[in-house]
């Protein structure tokens, strides 16, 4: 471990991104603390009504912009890490210090996956002080205090699988901008590739509950970017009439921790190698390994077109492929002039 940890490194590096880990700590705070700060103060409200037991819980696990957000300051961050080595003026430089391939690429992970950590736990620390000084106004067995530990550990585990991966985009591309595009949008590819499923199956098929719980659950484990999207559930209660309290939950909790963890295992092993074979007098062209060349213009391709048909092919099949296919064409040839424009060769 020491001979991959550089002090010199890791605080070369951590420079660049202290900013970003203030800026994910108040996008957190703001999002969980506004959410459970709001839901005791909407229970003082009603206090004597209708009230919700699972206050708690709807505050910490709901589902809103900030996931998307998250993802986004993500990309931000190993855009961030990468974005100085990719000019002309620090070539030189790079390729004189006293670093191997893999201290360099080790440090940026670790600098990162140090700043998403910090983040979280300040996050846990103020949810957990929260739950402590108003546990009298908290059912705790409704909402137990292993829902913050759970959050905690399914954010983390997350982000810092985006985070490797989007890692391993930059290690293969050069254009940092454009790298982080790519990267965003192949996070997206599965959900566009169970749509497109979805629409086939009910097309020819008819709606089936049961098929539609399948293509729901392959969905699930696909999109990895939302498996901090907890499910709800809806319980009723009696209190001077009937009603109906939502609480949420992590399905398959262990198992994607798991996935999560392996994910990013493969994704550091797939950084490295790419970042150790890549040529630094190619960084600032769009891809640095000529043979993925094709790949990226399939892939631009592909996903330009099915994210079309999913944005304007509402649910019929027919108007589905004529966007795909009008858009897969567009998306080939701004590939084409990507290259061309980003990837010079002498």
């Amino acid at each position: 471990m020491n001979k991959i940890l550089n002090k010199a490194l890791f605080y070369k590096e951590w420079i660049y991104v202290k900013w970003i880990t203030l800026l994910t700590i108040v996008i957190l705070l703001s999002s969980k603390g506004y959410g459970v700060i709001s839901e005791l103060n909407y229970k003082r409200m009603i206090q004597g009504g209708a009230e919700n037991n699972y206050w708690f819980n709807n505050g910490l696990y709901e589902a809103n912009i900030h996931i998307f957000i998250m993802v986004l300051v993500v990309l931000i961050l190993a855009m961030t890490l990468f974005a100085g080595e990719k000019t002309s003026e620090t070539q030189g430089f790079i390729a004189s210090m006293p670093f191997t391939r893999k201290e360099i690429i080790f440090n940026k992970w670790l600098v990162g996956v140090v700043s998403l950590f910090i983040s979280f736990v300040v996050t846990y620390i103020f949810l957990s002080l929260f739950y402590f000084l108003n546990i009298k106004g908290i059912n705790t067995t409704l909402n137990p205090y292993f829902d913050i530990i759970k959050w905690f550990f399914m954010n983390t585990f997350q982000y810092i699988c985006i985070f490797t991966f989007m890692m391993f985009i930059q290690a293969v591309m050069g254009n940092s901008i454009v790298s982080s595009i790519v990267g965003g949008i192949i996070l997206m590819v599965p959900l566009f590739i169970t749509t497109l499923g979805d629409l086939i199956i009910r097309r020819y098929y008819g709606y089936n509950r049961y098929r539609y719980k399948i293509t729901n659950d392959i969905s699930d484990w696909l999109s990895v970017y939302s498996y901090n999207i907890p499910h709800q559930s809806y319980v009723e209660t009696a209190i001077k009439g009937t009603y109906a309290h939502a609480f949420s939950y992590y399905t398959n909790y262990k198992s994607k921790l798991l996935v999560l963890f392996l994910l990013t295992c493969l994704f550091l092993f797939l950084a490295n190698l790419a970042y150790k074979k890549r040529n630094i007098e190619y960084n600032l062209r769009l891809i640095v390994f000529k043979n993925l060349e094709p790949v990226f213009i399939g892939g631009v391709a592909i996903c330009s077109g099915l994210l079309a048909g999913v944005i304007f092919g509402s649910d019929r099949l027919r108007e589905f492929g004529i966007y795909f296919v009008i858009f897969t064409i567009i998306g080939y040839f701004i590939s084409k002039l990507l290259l061309k424009v980003l990837s010079p060769r002498k």
